[in-house]
């Protein structure tokens, strides 16, 4: 299922596949570089955002895109024990991580929060005895890897918006679910992280085993224990966009979080965990209650199991399945902005993203290979885009992409 409007280069571990635009020497020892080719397919997207969606706006590649390793998760050990070997692998990334947060939350925050985890232990059970494995594994503060893990609630400690109009660019999320004909259900999501380039390289692919079997699988980032996409092969996949409400996140998200509501990210784990069938998903989605606001997209595997459910902390303020009755009824493209509204004037990644899927139709739309077009074109992908998953929750597919830009 690799995308064949992009050149395939070689990776050698563990005998991947990988696509990488410009074949950049230096990035990865392990791979080979591949020969470029003409690409008529982007060529005509590029015609279209130049012609049909505004001036100045081309389709636009990463300098290199990478197929995720994969690594397993045992369930079966002790929590604490878990990451240890996959932290080992990744161990030099460590002062990187310790400077991004340094970065964003001063080392009292950081000292506070390591604190605040006393109280919150009893309440993240087997995930909070994770995060003390993985920092003593990578050997830095446990306040470091509880804000890793909290990323989604902490997101605005450092304000501002982002904007498609240069020097700035979209930071957050996009999620796509399509139907074809058939009514194969397809799943794929851009993941937008501000993460510099050093530490791109913790994007992986993991698979959580019990008893030698493989439960779920998700696309993560070494460190973190939740989940922003994971599939359930054979019964349904998931993904989570930010949804911002204002207010004070941080204060209002903690006393969720000791209120008892999951943080979201630990409720996709909860579910993919637990084998529901995609109705069981869908009510857990709906009706759990979660530390912040929230966009979930779930694709299933019958006719019509697709939908984005835009949650409140408490209950659900939309709730949007396939067949769309408002626009094209085969697909749903969520950003991080509720959809029955106008995009932003500083973000109009939707818009882009409609139009694309729209120029593409049904038939080249609704598939692995499409979607991931769309993903890849600017503005739905830009340069804070650090992870993009492609997922077929009927086969099981899932795979895992890591976007450079140099």
């Amino acid at each position: 299922a690799h995308p064949p409007w992009l050149p395939v280069s070689v990776c050698l571990h563990a005998g991947h596949t990988m696509c990488q635009p410009c074949g950049a020497a230096g990035r990865e020892p392990e791979e080979v570089s591949g020969s470029s080719s003409f690409n008529p397919h982007m060529a005509v997207l590029a015609l279209l955002a130049l012609l049909c969606v505004a001036p100045a706006v081309a389709a636009w590649q990463p300098n290199s895109t990478v197929v995720s390793n994969t690594y397993i998760i045992n369930l079966d050990l002790p929590p604490e024990q878990r990451w240890v070997s996959l932290v080992s692998l990744y161990k030099s990334s460590a002062p990187a991580i310790v400077d991004y947060f340094s970065g964003h939350l001063p080392e009292p925050i950081t000292k506070a929060i390591e604190k605040i985890m006393d109280n919150l232990d009893p309440l993240l059970g087997d995930y909070g005895a994770e995060m003390r494995g993985v920092a003593q594994a990578f050997g830095i503060d446990l306040g470091i890897i509880v804000a890793l893990n909290f990323a989604y609630e902490l997101r605005k400690w450092a304000g501002g918006h982002p904007n498609i109009t240069a020097p700035y660019y979209p930071k957050l999320c996009t999620s796509i679910v399509a139907t074809d004909a058939q009514n194969n259900i397809y799943h794929g999501r851009n993941l937008d992280w501000d993460l510099p380039e050093d530490l791109r390289n913790i994007s992986v692919q993991v698979e959580f085993q019990r008893n030698n079997k493989t439960v779920y699988i998700g696309g993560a980032y070494v460190g973190f224990v939740g989940l922003l996409t994971a599939i359930s092969p054979g019964r349904f996949s998931i993904s989570v966009n930010e949804r911002d409400l204002g207010g004070s996140p941080i204060l209002d998200s903690l006393q969720a979080l000791l209120d008892g509501a999951l943080s979201p990210t630990h409720l996709v784990r909860n579910i993919v965990d637990r084998a529901y069938l995609y109705d069981d998903a869908l009510d857990q989605l709906k009706n759990t209650p979660v530390s912040a606001p929230v966009y979930y997209a779930i694709a299933g595997t019958k006719k019509n199991e697709g939908a984005i459910i835009t949650r409140n902390r408490n209950f659900v303020r939309n709730f949007w399945a396939l067949p769309d009755t408002t626009g094209p009824a085969w697909y749903l493209l969520q950003t991080n902005y509720d959809h029955w509204l106008p995009d932003p004037v500083h973000d109009a990644r939707r818009t882009y993203g409609d139009k694309f899927m729209t120029g593409l139709g049904q038939t080249q739309g609704a598939t692995l290979d499409g979607i991931f077009q769309v993903l890849s074109t600017w503005p739905v992908m830009n340069n804070f885009t650090g992870q993009t998953v492609m997922m077929q929750p009927s086969t099981g597919y899932i795979r895992t992409y890591v976007r450079y830009f140099f």
